[in-house]
């Protein structure tokens, strides 16, 4: 396409090019960076108008997560578009544009009273590109899943038309709440700009833990009785392979480590302290929780392959016992139902590695009644299938859904399950 027509539209800054970029082996060479959302919103009729593909990103620390796109010809940032623009400390409620940090909104929230229930591994993620991804860190046990959270949102169509959907309050939401198309959508029905957010009260008091277990039965046994206190924010095992990377304090072989998060009212998180049962727990600061995030980060793209899988809390051991046959390395939210696994790769382009690690994360997800999704691994290894795993009965319903919403692939074409 030619950027001659988005130089027009936005401004010649707001166009720079770079033809070595690309994704997944797919060059992107150029970015559109629009400074506002009603720039946004042009961008996207420009480029709809033009018949080209956008890329969507915000912080690109979330980049590895999708199939690779069937085409790219820009990046579409949201940087720009950063402002906490109402924070109310007497409702509970903020709205912020898609650009907005993740750790700046948090930090926000927190000088009025308030913790910010979204969260994401990677704490450079801005809040559009966690909520496009749906993305989740250790204390989903507490918070639960992004959507939960969203009261409304606003949305770039890749018609270029501006909507929103839901508002500031719950009760402004009337038939199909739309926001949870796009939350967990990739950008593939359009580009989130700003998200009303409700808020959850800061707890009075909070308290991080760490105790090393022998084995992963003993350490899933813990796991289901701590998860029924109801002071815990976050619940998390990590096995041998990745614990001294949480914790250097010097496991023994064959040692999973329970990492436990309290918080609530100070009577209340000092009785879940004396219920929980752990020997030899230790106290840690916030660092602890920065290491967890990282290692559920996991590594780099192009080192590995990492897998998701959400399972029935009851039958997460049925579901870690393949995985951890398979040579995983593993970190599970066990009273959430989460399992992150990680496969190493040895070799450049080694398919049988990759064909392999599917056979026990689909037969750890049918043995745990739930489903697994390639999180993050290099492209190659990406073009054997849908890293969204096997196609499920809303396949026709999401195809029908890009088709209305984006009917000439603009927005992140190839990239969602199905190849949508």
């Amino acid at each position: 396409m030619s950027l001659e027509a988005l130089r027009g539209a936005l401004g010649a800054d707001a166009v720079q090019e770079h033809p070595e970029a690309s994704l997944d082996g797919v060059p992107v060479p150029a970015s559109v960076r629009p400074s506002d959302a009603d720039a946004l919103a042009e961008a996207l009729r420009v480029l709809s108008q033009s018949d080209a593909a956008a890329i969507v990103r915000g912080a690109g620390s979330g980049l590895a997560f999708g199939n690779p796109p069937r085409r790219a010809d820009v990046w579409l940032s949201t940087e720009h578009l950063s402002d906490v623009d109402v924070l109310d400390a007497d409702e509970g409620v903020a709205h912020a544009q898609a650009g907005a940090p993740l750790a700046e909104l948090r930090l926000r929230a927190a000088s009025v009273g308030w913790d910010l229930p979204i969260e994401a591994p990677d704490e450079a993620a801005t809040l559009g590109g966690a909520l496009a991804r749906a993305a989740l860190g250790p204390r989903v046990h507490r918070f639960g899943p992004p959507r939960d959270h969203v009261l409304g949102l606003g949305v770039a169509l890749a018609s270029g038309e501006r909507t929103r959907c839901g508002g500031r309050v719950v009760k402004n939401v009337t038939g199909y709440d739309l926001a949870k198309l796009h939350v967990g959508g990739c950008g593939t029905l359009g580009v989130i700009e700003s998200a009303w957010l409700r808020l959850r009260p800061l707890p009075e008091t909070s308290l991080l833990l760490s105790a090393w277990i022998d084995g992963a039965d003993a350490g899933f046994r813990h796991a289901a009785r701590i998860a029924e206190l109801p002071a815990v924010r976050a619940l998390a095992l990590v096995d041998p392979h990745l614990a001294g990377r949480v914790d250097a304090s010097g496991p023994e072989s064959g040692q999973w480590l329970a990492v436990v998060e309290l918080a609530g009212a100070e009577p209340e998180v000092k009785r879940a302290r004396e219920g929980l049962g752990l020997a030899g727990a230790v106290e840690h600061g916030p660092e602890l929780m920065a290491r967890l995030r990282g290692v559920q980060c996991g590594p780099p793209p192009e080192s590995g392959l990492r897998f998701r899988l959400v399972v029935q809390p009851a039958r997460i051991v049925a579901a870690a016992v393949p995985l951890a046959r398979a040579g995983a390395a593993l970190l599970g939210y066990p009273g959430a139902g989460f399992l992150f696994a990680g496969f190493p790769l040895h070799a450049a382009a080694d398919s049988n590695l990759v064909d392999s690690a599917w056979r026990a994360v689909r037969e750890a997800a049918r043995a745990g009644g739930g489903s697994a999704l390639l999180e993050s691994a290099p492209g190659w290894a990406k073009s054997a299938g849908d890293v969204f795993g096997e196609p499920c009965e809303a396949t026709p319903l999401f195809r029908a859904l890009k088709q209305q919403f984006d009917p000439r692939g603009t927005l992140n074409p190839g990239r969602f399950a199905g190849g949508l």
